[in-house]
């Protein structure tokens, strides 16, 4: 835990033996962590949208706590699969937190409610800017669910057992979950109160939603190079997406410094480049390259991050329209997913080819960008 939340959590400790001021009044101010700009300091933010305070419960959903998943199963089913009894030996429960109130202003009282106030407010900010820029239509398509510290468990000759979690956090396509692992002692700040993190998650629904229509089936493919470059260009998307929601291109940083090499944006290196490049994230370093493209873009004279998300967003369709008629043939690469944003461009399309040709600097591949 980062000397900053410690320090937050010891003050509201010191404040447990003043006189309770009550319940406070909706909407709900509290004192937590949060990011501006990528700096993470204690400041006193609203909620919007959070109904009930005792158990993190609102419009967009609640918080459930100590689900237990189960882990015997391939993981790339478990994240296919939509049959919550073939992932869940327990669905968890509703959370509690513990506060006090100071001049109308909660103040949690332990690190979980710290924790649990963060990534209900981070995930708040992340749906306001999808539905107010980009008109998400969540109130069609539903929103998922938020799980807190879910435990990984294994059913071994009847006996079963807690596994230690290897992620940090992940978005579940299948039953539409995004799920925050309990805080390691590596992070900073927690992941679950990074507002990068969370946008990020958030942003593998939002494709999932514009590429795969919401259906598990659109991602299969008998082609394992497909299959990569599938899972690039959704992380290098959630990447790029979450740099247009929180304003900030190193949010990862704060939490794990050793990513600010591979997930900091723009990366040092390009398609042609990535072989030699200090980046041992697979296809996480390709998505970079994306990411990086786009994140260039949104730099440009008469460009922003939004209006560049709003290109990708629309283009994202026309793109499954390739991936449903090639995805079983070995002859998809990046360029695939490249035209249909070139397209889509319209009246930009010239900075899109020059910046596409910049960060995917191989010949075989610029030939294949309609960009003449």
């Amino acid at each position: 835990m980062s000397n900053l939340v410690r320090s937050i959590v010891f003050l509201a400790l010191l404040s447990a033996c003043a006189e309770p001021q009550g319940k406070p009044a909706f909407p709900f101010r509290a004192l937590i962590v949060a990011s501006d700009a990528g700096q993470y300091r204690a400041k006193e933010v609203t909620f919007e949208t959070l109904d009930d305070l005792d158990h993190m419960s609102g419009r967009i959903g609640y918080l459930r706590g100590n689900a237990s998943l189960n882990v015997d199963e391939d993981p790339s089913e478990i994240i296919a699969s939509a049959d919550p009894d073939s992932i869940y030996t327990d669905r968890g429960h509703k959370v509690k937190t513990d506060y006090l109130v100071e001049d109308g202003v909660v103040v949690p009282q332990n690190f979980q409610t710290m924790e649990m106030l963060g990534l209900y407010y981070n995930v708040e900010r992340t749906i306001r800017y999808w539905e107010t820029n980009l008109d998400l239509p969540l109130d069609e398509i539903g929103y998922p669910s938020l799980f807190y510290n879910p435990k990984l468990s294994s059913n071994e000759g009847g006996i079963v057992k807690e596994v230690s979690a290897v992620m940090n956090a992940a978005y579940l396509s299948g039953v539409r979950d995004l799920w925050f692992f309990k805080t390691s002692p590596q992070e900073r700040i927690p992941v679950k109160m990074n507002f990068g993190v969370v946008a990020h998650e958030f942003g593998h629904f939002v494709f999932d939603y514009r590429f795969a229509n919401l259906d598990t089936t659109t991602y299969e493919t008998s082609s394992l190079n497909n299959q990569r470059l599938l899972s690039g260009i959704n992380e290098g998307l959630a990447d790029f997406f979450a740099y247009m929601v929180t304003g900030s291109p190193r949010e990862y940083a704060a939490s794990l410094p050793e990513l600010a090499v591979e997930r900091s944006l723009p990366v040092g290196w390009t398609y042609n480049t990535l072989p030699n490049a200090d980046c041992n994230g697979g296809f996480y370093c390709e998505g970079s390259i994306l990411a990086s493209m786009l994140y260039e873009i949104a730099q440009s004279p008469g460009q922003s991050a939004e209006k560049v998300g709003k290109v990708v967003y629309d283009s994202l369709p026309l793109f499954r329209t390739t991936w449903l008629q090639l995805r079983n043939k070995e002859i998809l690469d990046s360029s695939s997913f490249l035209r249909a944003l070139i397209e889509t461009a319209g009246a930009d399309k010239a900075i899109y080819c020059a910046t596409a040709v910049k960060w995917y600097d191989s010949e075989a591949l610029q030939r294949r960008l309609s960009c003449s």
